[in-house]
């Protein structure tokens, strides 16, 4: 279930965390059954300060059934294949439905690569809700949460997250940068749903 340098380590997505974005978009242009995709844009997110970190809050609609986006969302052990700039995403330990995950990759931020990782505790209530919580990682803490519901439309998706990163990130990193690589994230995740929706009915 998925950003700027402190959020890239986690989206994860998420975080989650939450992979690169070119090759993402290669592949949508590649897929010759998809249907049209509109892209989530910036506009979407609502980023908001906090002491020393950022609120992100987001609603979208995924038009697939419910267990598809929920299937997305939980499929950590192969988010690096479908999310821009994951390089690694694993399972380490699974009890019932808590799981603990760690995911690396690399982001590019201008002429800035910044190399991220992170080791996270997820609960899941099946079909409903996936929480994450840093255990270890590049920012000082993060916390998450990913709603679903049904909707006539499809899937809608509410994501919520605390994140605190490091210090030595540069200011520069702002709400806007974080708006653009939460929904560039997204868009990369909501679009691997529709390519699996559309596979299951064949």
């Amino acid at each position: 279930m998925a950003v700027v340098p402190f959020l890239r380590f986690h989206t994860s997505a998420l975080a989650l965390l939450f992979f690169p974005l070119l090759l993402w978009a290669a592949s949508a242009a590649g897929a010759e059954e998809a249907p049209p995709f509109r892209p989530i844009s910036a506009d979407d997110v609502r980023v908001n300060r906090f002491g020393d970190g950022f609120r992100i809050e987001m609603t979208m609609v995924a038009p697939v059934p419910q267990e598809v986006a929920w299937q997305v969302l939980t499929d950590f052990d192969h988010m690096a294949r479908f999310i821009p700039n994951l390089e690694r995403s694993a399972v380490t330990h699974r009890a019932g439905n808590r799981l603990r995950i760690e995911q690396q990759g690399k982001a590019y931020f201008g002429p800035f690569p910044i190399v991220f990782g992170s080791t996270r505790e997820i609960e899941m209530i099946p079909m409903r809700e996936i929480r994450a919580r840093q255990l270890t990682g590049t920012a000082k803490s993060m916390e998450s949460s990913m709603r679903l519901s049904a909707g006539a439309d499809g899937t809608q998706l509410d994501y919520r997250a605390d994140i605190v990163p490091d210090t030595y990130l540069p200011p520069l990193f702002g709400p806007g940068a974080v708006r653009r690589e939460m929904a560039d994230q997204f868009s990369a995740i909501v679009f691997e749903m529709r390519q699996r929706a559309a596979t299951e009915k064949r």
